[in-house]
């Protein structure tokens, strides 16, 4: 059986995937067995201010590096990968500092008219959020680079434990909702030094390479990420997050908790490890080389069958029974959650095996039609809000409407990543 999963093309993919996976899967289970303590000691409401926090650091994040560190595992040579890790920690030092100002002044008549004024006091934690964040997005791909994948999932288990821990250990003591936001903080950006104590020695040794001019050759050549990857990236993680305010702006506060619950819950062990898999994926491709096209859209198919495969079961429960199950897990509140959860099922199994998409369009170049998808993820995403406004159609249509939407999204990007991957191996000479 082990030698099946391991063999073939996807060897080296889906060792990296396990190693992650088991490693984070242990921090993803700790953050999961803490809902339902969560659900008891905080109130829906406490998560609806839980959602709209994430979703605007979320909506952030991308921009801190410009998505220069999303080009750190490719790169031959490790002087160069140095000096494209030094800009993105410049970028994300210096719009960071930009984007605390701007909270600073407009956060206020912001969370106003998003009706989360509850959060007008902590607005200093969406600027520390943001850099954490992107400081960990930072060092762990370079971790990526080094095939790290055990101390990536090591910190892993660390975010999600601390995370957890910290939002307990406040909710006991009725700090609502502050418990909750200080832990996501944590559960972002825990993990950073033990990256950087783990990796010394290699990124100290590298900063030999480190050179003015060499920075800004970096800056050009690796231009299409921000050009093409920034807004891509943004219209991908708008049409993930905007459901939020879509619903905070449609619904109650109330509703706001009940729907990010279902998609926080159903989306972990998704995420867990189509994520994880996807990271691995990038980095094996990237060591093949972009020219080898042919062994990589093999990689990619076999990726993409094997995580239909693991999903299946799961959704099909989810859909029967995830109104019972939510019941049951996290109390007779949060029902309405285990009605979303049945709509949602199905959009988060397209999700889960559309992973490794975006990753094929990193390694080949296609930042510009990365971004037509996720332009097109975006149109999708608008459909629930404008039929739901338009029709006064109540919170549980709404949802539907966004997983049917998504779920088509999904599977165009699919199809299209392997006609991209087709169309790139034409244009590679012959030998």
């Amino acid at each position: 059986m082990k030698k099946h999963l391991l063999g073939g093309d996807t060897q080296k993919v889906f060792r990296g995937m396990l190693t992650l996976a088991l490693g984070s899967g242990a921090g993803k289970l700790i953050a999961l067995a803490a809902m339902p303590i969560l659900t008891r000691l905080y109130t829906p409401e406490d998560f609806g201010a839980l959602a709209v926090f994430t979703t605007l650091v979320a909506l952030l994040v991308p921009i801190a590096t410009l998505r220069y560190v999303i080009a750190l595992p490719l790169p031959r040579h490790d002087g160069t990968a140095m000096n494209l890790l030094v800009l993105s920690l410049g970028l994300m030092t210096g719009l960071t500092a930009l984007f605390t100002l701007v909270i600073a002044y407009l956060g206020e008549p912001l969370l106003t008219a998003l009706s989360m004024e509850v959060l007008v006091p902590f607005w200093w934690l969406i600027a520390l959020a943001i850099f954490g964040a992107a400081a960990y997005e930072t060092l762990s791909m370079w971790a990526t680079r080094k095939r790290a994948y055990k101390l990536i999932a090591q910190t892993n288990i660390t975010q999600n434990a601390a995370g957890a821990g910290v939002k307990i250990l406040l909710g006991l003591i009725a700090l609502q909702p502050l418990g909750l936001l200080i832990g996501q903080v944590a559960a972002q950006s825990v993990g950073i030094t033990r990256i950087m104590r783990n990796l010394r020695e290699d990124l100290v040794a590298n900063t030999r390479h480190i050179r003015m001019y060499r920075i800004a050759l970096v800056a050009r050549k690796y231009i299409a990420f921000p050009l093409w990857r920034v807004p891509s990236q943004f219209a991908l993680i708008f049409s993930m997050q905007a459901p939020i305010l879509f619903v905070a702006a449609l619904y109650t506060a109330e509703i706001v908790g009940q729907f990010s619950l279902a998609t926080a819950v159903i989306a972990a062990p998704a995420g867990l490890i189509g994520i994880n898999t996807a990271r691995a994926f990038y980095a094996e491709a990237s060591a093949l080389g972009r020219n080898r096209t042919a062994e990589i859209r093999a990689m990619f198919l076999s990726v993409i069958k094997r995580l239909a495969i693991a999903s299946l079961i799961p959704m099909v429960i989810l859909f029967l029974f995830g109104e019972v199950i939510f019941s049951l897990v996290f109390g007779a509140d949060w029902a309405i959650a285990g009605s979303f959860s049945q709509a949602l099922s199905i959009y988060i199994f397209f999700q889960f095996i559309h992973m490794p998409v975006g990753r094929v369009f990193d390694l080949l170049a296609g930042q510009r039609q990365y971004l037509a998808l996720n332009l097109q993820r975006v149109g999708l995403t608008l459909l629930a809000p404008i039929l739901s406004a338009s029709l006064d159609l109540p919170a549980l249509q709404f949802v539907w409407i966004y997983a049917i939407a998504l779920s088509a999204h999904y599977a165009i990007s699919i199809l299209y990543a392997l006609h991209f991957i087709d169309r790139s191996q034409k244009l590679v000479p012959s030998s």
